[in-house]
Parts: C-alpha cells; structure tokens; sequence
C-alpha cells in the first residue's frame, strides 16, 4: 500500500516538474522525487542492505539538493546581457 501511494507521488512530482516553468518549483519537484526513490527503495527491498541502500541514496541526494540550492543562492546577485547587450537583472 506504502509503495503504491509513494509511486503515485512520485509520479505527480515528475509532471508538475515538467508542467511548471519556476527553475527553483522544478528543483523543488526533482528533490522530492529523489526522496520518494529512497523511500521505494527501503519499502521494496526490505533487507538490511536495502536500508543501507535507501539511507545512501537518502544522503547522496540531500547533499546533491544543497548543492544546487547554494547554487541558486549564488546565481540569484548575476548580471546578463541580451541580445542587444543592454545590462539588466536576471529575475
């Protein structure tokens, strides 16, 4: 039932972060994609490996989502330049 429910979020996840054109909503939607993955694989491989396996996957992608949200952070102050070369902020 768990892994029915968890599969079906995680679907919704991947088309809102298709349907969606905010860089940081779609980010948002991948992340918890990454978490629903690790949640699927503890609940369908329930070994003591498979509980490594989703702790691993677990850490790998929270320090990947931070890793792009210092990213995002950093890319939020740059200037761009246009086809016409005019400064302007990137919103």
């Amino acid at each position: 039932m768990f892994i029915e429910i968890i599969g079906v979020i995680a679907i919704l996840m991947a088309l809102r972060a298709v349907i969606t054109k905010d860089r940081a909503e779609k980010l948002l939607y991948i992340n918890v994609i990454g978490f629903c993955v690790s949640a699927l694989i503890a609940l369908y491989i329930q070994t003591p490996f498979g509980l490594v396996l989703a702790a691993t996957f677990f850490i790998s992608s929270t320090i990947g989502a931070n890793a792009i949200a210092y990213s995002l952070k950093d890319l939020e102050d740059e200037i761009t330049f246009d086809k016409d070369m005019e400064e302007h902020k990137e919103n």
